[in-house]
Formats: structure tokens, C-alpha cells, sequence
């Protein structure tokens, strides 16, 4: 086949883009190949669906930031040869060796022209409700990654909650330079189309929900939760142009149905001291690391007060505070 990274000018065509743009050229390649992978997913024949920070900004447009992994939920679709699960909670050794089974099966199956496949071995869930999985490109910018992405992209693969869910069609930074030159034509189009993307307010209270829970948690490092926020904020601000939750009056019957279904451990409040930074050593650190994110980011920031502002006054909103 004759994808775009295979052309001897592809390097060339990244530094333009990154120019254009003013972004760093090692997040352009990795955006490029975030891109591919989840095309591949769909070629190999699997069902897809998509959540998370990238679905944000892959499928609705609705962040600017690079994110560190593809959240998804994969099922045979067309693949042959995946044994089921039907359990995804007990914890027993026969349950967690079939779902071992079955994402060792998903993960073997998975076909990324041009990149290396395998279970990343440091992040494994031990139960198996979920795996990790690294896709190593050839990139000639991984350097340019260090301390802010992974130098490869990694799936995160797994049972999930994945309604109400909109198709969404995807691109990356390349396609869309090659298509402002007339020239995406001339490749294999590796753009994936009609992906299943989990609704963002889904995506929103799966977020204040970690928020609830690692906060408070000192053992928990701010770098893995301060993206949160800005992705929380940014959901809040575009709430009323997103498409409707089917079969859902307001989001706080979303909320009270995951809440039930323990998909989130609390039904968030606006009085919560993680929607309220402190003035201390924590709440220092979480600022600390809200500004080290930047470089992840492609378009202007809010600040973290900002950011907290809007969720405590979504929370405090007729469409999602809490009804008992």
C-alpha cells in the first residue's frame, strides 16, 4: 500500500506542518500516527469504540491536546479466532485467565502497517479486565517527546461503558495539510471513518469522578490527573452544541445511571475540595503540574482557576445537579 509515511518526503512534510503550526514536529508525527493506528484497528475488522482525551479532540474537536493514549473498546466484529468473556468483574482464576485469553487473542489479531505491536509488560491490569498495548512507530522525532508523550501510542484496551456513543470521522494534522495541497489523493486514504466515539458528557463525568477520587489521594501524583480539568472545562464550554443524549432527558440521569451502575463512585458536587483548590503544599503541586502539561497543548489554555470555576458551575447548573 502507499500511505503518506512511506513517501521519502515525509519528514519534510512533518516539518512543515510543525512550522505551520507552531508545533513541536514530534508531536505531528505522533499525531499522524495516532491517526493510522486507529485505522488499522478498523481494517484489521474489530468494532471499535473510542473514549477519552483523544476521542475529545480526535472525534469532536472539542480540546486541543495531545493525549497520551487511545482508550478503547475493542470486540471481534470480523476478527476469527477471539474466545469470548462473559465476566468482567470476578476476580477468580478461571474468570481472570479467560479474559487473559481473550485480550492476548485481541492483542496478537491487532495489524498496524509500519509499526510494532505487543503488550507493553509494565502496565498489565492483573484481573485482565483490561490490557496495555504498544504501538512502536518508526518515528525520527521521539526525542522531541521526552517528558511530555509516551514515544509510541499506546492502546488501552478493555471492557468499558461506551453509550450513548456518535460516529465520528477522523483526521491528523498531515492529512489536512496534504488535502489544502490537493495531494492526499495520490495515498492510501489511512484516515479512520465513522468511529464510534463515547458521548463527551460520558467522557466529563468519568472525569470529576477521577478528580473526586485522586485528589484527595496524596499518593496520587498531580501528573496523572490535572489534565482533567482543562478537559472538563473544555466539555462544559461546548455542552450545548454537543448532540443529544439519546435516551436521556439531562445529563443527571446519565449521572444517577452510572452512579448505579458503578461506572462512577459519586455523583459529583460543587462543594467538592477537589473542584476547589487548596492553598497548601497539594494545592501547589496540582497548580505545579497544571503548568507543566502545556506543551501538550496545540491551542490557547484556561487557567486551573478558570477551569474549576466552570465545573463547579455546571455542577450547580438545573441539568446536572443532583436530584435525590
Amino acid at each position: 500500500m502507499n500511505f503518506i509515511h512511506d513517501d521519502r518526503d515525509f519528514d519534510a512534510l512533518l516539518r512543515i506542518v510543525a512550522d505551520k503550526r507552531k508545533i513541536a514536529v514530534g508531536l505531528v508525527e505522533k499525531d499522524y500516527w495516532v491517526t493510522h493506528v486507529l485505522w488499522a484497528l478498523q481494517r484489521c475488522g474489530f468494532d471499535m469504540w473510542f473514549k477519552g482525551g483523544t476521542s475529545l479532540s480526535k472525534g469532536f474537536s472539542l480540546i486541543e491536546r495531545f493525549s497520551e493514549d487511545l482508550d478503547l473498546k475493542l470486540e471481534p466484529g470480523r476478527v476469527q479466532g477471539i474466545p469470548p468473556v462473559t465476566d468482567w468483574k470476578r476476580e477468580g482464576t478461571k474468570a481472570t485467565k479467560t479474559r487473559e485469553t481473550h485480550l492476548r487473542a485481541i492483542a496478537g489479531a491487532i495489524d498496524i502497517p509500519g509499526a510494532v505491536v505487543k503488550i507493553d509488560p509494565d502496565l498489565a491490569d492483573e484481573h485482565w479486565r483490561s490490557v496495555n498495548v504498544r504501538a512502536s512507530y518508526p518515528g525520527k522525532h521521539l526525542e522531541s517527546l521526552s517528558g511530555v508523550l509516551k514515544p509510541f501510542v499506546l492502546l488501552e484496551i478493555g471492557s468499558a461503558r461506551v453509550t450513548p456513543s456518535i460516529a465520528c470521522d477522523m483526521t491528523s494534522f498531515v492529512h489536512e495539510e496534504l488535502a489544502d495541497q490537493n495531494q492526499l489523493d495520490i495515498y492510501d486514504d489511512n484516515r479512520p471513518k465513522q468511529v464510534r466515539c463515547v458521548h463527551p458528557l460520558v467522557t466529563l463525568l468519568e472525569k470529576l469522578d477521577a478528580l473526586v477520587r485522586r485528589v484527595p489521594n496524596h499518593d496520587r501524583e498531580p501528573a496523572t490527573f490535572v489534565r482533567h480539568y482543562e478537559d472538563a472545562a473544555r466539555i462544559i464550554a461546548d455542552a450545548e452544541k454537543l448532540p443529544g443524549l439519546e435516551g436521556y432527558k439531562a445529563p443527571r440521569e446519565l449521572a444517577h445511571e452510572m452512579f448505579r451502575e458503578k461506572q462512577i463512585r459519586a455523583l459529583p458536587t460543587a462543594d467538592h475540595p477537589a473542584f476547589l483548590i487548596p492553598a497548601d503544599e497539594r494545592g501547589a503541586a496540582i497548580r505545579d503540574a497544571f503548568t507543566a502539561i502545556g506543551p501538550m497543548f496545540w491551542g490557547p489554555r484556561r487557567t486551573i482557576d478558570e477551569c474549576t470555576a466552570a465545573i463547579r458551575g455546571w455542577l450547580e447548573s438545573p441539568a446536572i445537579r443532583a436530584q435525590s
